[in-house]
């Protein structure tokens, strides 16, 4: 495939466009900002919702009318410069209050991820991972009582939050109607998401670039962990990190350096600029 044939990247954040230390390397940055003058879509794909991302759009200058992010992991896509969204693919309210309701079957703690970037929790006693998750993206926390989820509108993503010894005893021999038709992946050892069937990032990757007017064959993606496999599934061309995991480097069109040095910026030089 011509490097010229590229017209959208989709760049995962943790452990791909960030280092270590979740900061931009300078040659990272300055490949990005040179690929967006060249007409290329660069758009930030994650798990955070739109306002866990804006410091790192404002640092990328991709806060225009055109430029774009995929959030929640795919359930979401939307305009960075104005939070217009461009699609949803969400769990229905019925569905968020059975997954809640299985999980205090199970005992294990859980949190509703809202589409307005708000996170809710049925749970008193409330996973330390929901503070930090809620901390570090910079969603408001909330609690109510389990009989009220079912009167909320629909949902982003549930996940189950909680150490990951419980998750891995949980998860091991689950119900298999419980995540029926749904999405899942394990982001984190801490971290076990279900969502709508579409609401992955290979998916969504897809549907916006349907919307840009693209082809998959006109997509380059970047990512490291399991969360990222979809993208690597359906997009044109992917990029592992020097850091990706086994699965992420056979499924990928080629291997870049690590996210400590530049992997995204060695790429774009590469393959697009």
């Amino acid at each position: 495939m011509s490097i010229l044939d590229i017209k959208m990247v989709a760049i995962d954040i943790d452990g791909t466009l960030v280092n270590d230390h979740k900061q931009i390397g300078e040659k990272t940055k300055a490949a990005i900002k040179q690929a967006r003058k060249q007409g290329v879509y660069v758009v930030l794909c994650t798990g955070r919702p739109l306002s866990g991302v804006k410091d790192y759009l404002e640092e990328l200058d991709l806060v225009g009318e055109d430029d774009y992010a995929i959030t929640f992991n795919g359930a979401k896509a939307q305009v960075t410069g104005t939070g217009e969204a461009i699609f949803e693919n969400l769990l229905a309210p019925e569905q968020v209050a059975r997954l809640d309701q299985v999980s205090h079957e199970l005992q294990i703690r859980g949190q509703i991820v809202m589409p307005n970037s708000e996170v809710i929790t049925t749970f008193k006693n409330i996973s330390p991972y929901t503070v930090l998750d809620a901390f570090y993206t910079k969603m408001p926390l909330y609690y109510c009582e389990p009989e009220e989820i079912a009167t909320h509108s629909a949902a982003a993503k549930y996940m189950w939050v909680d150490e990951p010894e419980v998750i891995a005893a949980k998860t091991k021999d689950l119900d298999p109607e419980v995540i029926a038709d749904k999405y899942t992946v394990l982001s984190a050892p801490w971290f076990f998401e279900i969502m709508h069937p579409k609401a992955h990032k290979g998916a969504a990757v897809l549907e916006l670039g349907k919307h840009l007017g693209l082809t998959k064959e006109q997509i380059m993606v970047l990512g490291d962990e399991n969360n990222d496999l979809t993208m690597f599934e359906l997009a044109g061309f992917g990029v592992a990190m020097g850091n990706a995991n086994d699965q992420i480097k056979d499924l990928a069109s080629a291997v870049t350096t690590d996210n400590n040095h530049d992997g995204v910026g060695v790429a774009l030089e590469k393959y697009v600029l």
